[in-house]
């Protein structure tokens, strides 16, 4: 019985640390928005709450060979490539070029 309470209470203790190196890992980034639109060599970025009356001026990001586009929590298991990215879906965009705007890595956050 002892072996099993220890065992539950060590995957709770993995998993609140693996979650802890995921928000730390994750938190600094430079742009956090939806997508709006995907190109194959860009995405277009709109704010996350939008008002029907207001207009927005959607937010271009250039997508290199470089750029790494990935998932977080249980959408790394369908997020690996620009084809995957939808319209809607929040993501986290840490740029390389903030000039011309150029992302290094574009993580997918939310999945629809």
């Amino acid at each position: 019985m002892k072996i099993v309470r220890w065992a539950i209470v060590s995957l709770i203790v993995l998993a609140v640390i693996g979650c802890s190196i995921e928000f730390i890992r994750y938190s600094h980034y430079d742009i956090k928005k939806q997508i709006a639109e995907v190109n194959e060599d860009e995405i277009l970025l709109a704010p996350l709450k939008i008002e029907p009356d207001a207009h927005y001026m959607l937010e271009k990001v250039q997508l290199t060979e470089n750029t790494i586009i990935q998932g977080l929590g249980f959408s790394i298991f369908f997020v690996k490539d620009v084809q995957d990215l939808k319209h809607g879906q929040k993501v986290k965009v840490w740029l390389s070029d903030k000039e011309n705007n150029a992302a290094e890595r574009v993580v997918v956050y939310n999945f629809y």
